[in-house]
């Protein structure tokens, strides 16, 4: 079995997002079984975004969320860093 993730898109600037997992399931009519697969739905008032992921790219993506997240952060702890950095010497020069 070949499993493929595909995506369909249209609109932009995403309000909300839903993720629902779809089971593997047999569709009589045409003889074929459709893989399990994850949906990513983006929506907005102009449209909506749907990512259809197999399992094994919802797999790779759990496996680089966590270090995509924790470079965030670290990216925006240095920022709040460098802006209280900031302020403490702004105060210290109008003292």
């Amino acid at each position: 079995m070949i499993a493929m993730s595909h995506i369909h898109m249209s609109g932009n600037l995403c309000d909300s997002m839903t993720v629902e997992y779809h089971a593997s399931r047999a569709d009589a009519d045409f003889g074929f079984t459709h893989p399990a697969m994850v949906w990513v739905k983006l929506e907005s008032v102009a449209g909506h975004s749907t990512v259809f992921l197999s399992m094994d790219h919802v797999r790779q993506l759990a496996e680089v969320l966590p270090r995509l997240l924790m470079a965030h952060d670290a990216a925006e702890h240095d920022k709040a860093v460098v802006k209280a950095a900031a302020e403490i010497d702004s105060a210290r020069q109008a003292a």
